[in-house]
């Protein structure tokens, strides 16, 4: 009985080291593009206390150091508080020739009572509409957060990438309840663990 135990938790120890190597090489030698929204004078969104920009720039960083520990090559198309124009984020990736591009955002509404998550895609790509819900489905998972569905939409930096592109909302900053959750380093780390399974399962 011992030794088929043994020989039980060897295959299962096996199992875990194929799914982790799985993991970590599906984006080894990728280039991935990470867009934080906004910057310096354009806060974004802003309510109870939390302003966009910070929140996605966060959420962007910590993002780009899970997927480079698994050795990807990430993009960043703003370092720190700058200000970059639509325009020269999507070219940013294009200049690199990123595989993906992922715009990071939050919300907001009239309604204090909107909330979940969200993610877009341009409305004539297939793989960009496939990155935006394996990222959507990931967010939801981990978030536990109200599904509001994978979405198209004409955004210029979905439409002047050339390389399949999303566009996630990870929350409202409206909804005070939402809000209190995303200001916090536990949220923004399942944040980013949720865009970093998210791209390991596009790829």
């Amino acid at each position: 009985m011992k030794k088929y135990i043994g020989m039980l938790l060897a295959v299962l120890f096996l199992g875990m080291l194929f799914f982790a190597n799985e993991t970590e090489a599906s984006v080894e030698g990728k280039t991935i593009a990470l867009d934080a929204g906004h910057g310096d004078n354009d806060s974004g969104a802003s309510a109870n206390g939390l302003y966009e920009k910070e929140l996605v720039y966060d959420v962007a960083y910590r993002t780009k150091q899970r997927l480079e520990q698994a050795g990807a090559d990430v993009i960043m198309t703003r370092n720190g508080d700058d200000y970059i124009e639509l325009q020269e984020r999507a070219a940013i990736a294009n200049r690199n020739n990123a595989d993906i591009f992922v715009s990071v955002h939050a919300n907001a509404a009239s309604s204090t009572y909107a909330e979940g998550t969200e993610t877009y895609h341009y409305p004539t790509s297939d793989e960009g509409r496939r990155l935006a819900f394996n990222l959507q489905e990931s967010m939801v998972d981990e978030f536990d957060s109200d599904d509001r569905g994978v979405k198209s939409a004409n955004f210029s930096v979905l439409r002047n990438t050339a390389m399949p592109a999303a566009l996630v909302e990870l929350g409202f900053v409206t909804n005070s309840r939402e809000a209190e959750r995303m200001k916090t380093s536990s949220f923004r780390n399942e944040a980013a663990n949720a865009l970093y399974l998210g791209i390991h399962h596009h790829f």
